[in-house]
């Protein structure tokens, strides 16, 4: 059974299409601006109305609101609260999510770690880097341990030394949390890096299924177990 099963997606800028993603598995959505790409994103993750069914490990999504899903959805405008700091920002899904206060804390400083901004957790996003701000945002999409990881083009307003060192972290960080994942990017080196395979949508249509090759990277020090 695949993780993500989507049955005649559509709605006026999309589809119909189907598209299944195996356990654990990443698969890139590439194409040009306006093809659909971030529309289909937003529609797994409970953000647009749509015809069709959006199945995760057998159930069935579609009526359900984002918050109940379960997913982690990560935008390319991040979204971040300016009045928290960044540990505030990862805190306050858990809050939503029902978790005690020790149990928050321990999630925001695992999860911190995880995305090496342990050391700005005091801080607010105005006063972050771009990468940082990437980070914290990353961290928060993170925090309640989704199975299925939604990225809307994260790192396309960073520079190139930057992103790639950032590519290398989140396929490592994924692996190693056995996440599934289906990412929008419109870079074919930023699909390598981080899908195993990847989709293009042209004018709603999804025109194309390709195998990537494996570029392993060395896991960083922050991601080490």
């Amino acid at each position: 059974m695949p993780a993500l099963r989507l049955e005649r997606i559509g709605n006026a800028v999309l589809g119909p299409l189907d598209l299944e993603i195996g356990t654990g598995e990443a698969v890139a959505l590439l194409g040009p601006s306006g093809a659909g790409k971030s529309t289909l994103l937003k529609i797994v993750a409970g953000l647009l109305p749509h015809r069709g069914r959006v199945i995760y490990e057998g159930r069935d999504m579609t009526g359900l609101p984002p918050h109940r899903r379960g997913f982690g959805y990560m935008s390319q405008d991040l979204h971040l609260f300016p009045h928290l700091s960044v540990a505030g920002n990862l805190a306050l899904p858990l809050v939503f999510a029902g978790l005690g206060r020790r149990a928050r804390a321990r999630r925001v400083a695992e999860t911190l770690a995880l995305c090496a901004i342990a050391h700005r957790a005091h801080r607010r996003p105005a006063r972050l880097s771009g990468g940082e701000r990437q980070r914290a945002a990353l961290a928060r999409a993170l925090s309640l341990r989704p199975r299925l990881l939604l990225l809307d083009e994260p790192f396309a307003n960073l520079d190139r030394d930057t992103r790639a060192g950032l590519w290398a972290e989140l396929d490592a960080l994924r692996r190693r949390l056995g996440m599934t994942a289906l990412i929008v990017t419109h870079d074919p080196s930023e699909a390598r890096a981080l899908a195993d395979r990847s989709v293009t949508i042209e004018a709603g249509r999804l025109s194309e299924r390709t195998p990537l090759p494996c570029c392993p990277s060395t896991t960083p020090p922050s991601l080490a177990s």
